[in-house]
């Protein structure tokens, strides 16, 4: 059963960069359907409630940075079961960067006198 995560209201923040998804031989694994080799990306998710990591593999390799803001589009989480073991495993179709302007991320001002009378 695949479950698809409403990441409204979510940031994501890159903790580890994109790295290879290796199987237990050291190779990397591929895509089933695209043969695109697989990437695993761990990110800070955060919402009004906290924060969690988590491991999102992509096919391909997202061009990401450590510390970097992301958007994540359709993330799917996968509940697994293997010898008494469980986890979720996380996909998503791509892990990209936040844009931002060049004049950098938008701020309130507020000047020295504000809020005097």
């Amino acid at each position: 059963m695949q479950l698809e995560i409403k990441t409204e209201g979510v940031d994501f923040v890159v903790s580890r960069a994109p790295a290879p998804k290796n199987d237990n031989d050291g190779r990397q694994k591929a895509d089933r359907e695209t043969g695109a080799p697989l990437c695993v990306t761990e990110l800070v998710a955060m919402d009004d409630t906290g924060a969690e990591v988590i491991k999102v593999t992509t096919a391909g390799e997202p061009r990401v940075a450590k510390r970097q803001l992301v958007t994540v589009a359709r993330l799917v989480a996968t509940p697994w079961n293997i010898d008494g073991r469980g986890g979720v495993a996380f996909r998503a179709d791509s892990i990209t960067p936040v844009p931002t302007s060049s004049a950098g991320p938008a701020r309130a001002s507020a000047s020295p006198a504000a809020g005097a009378a």
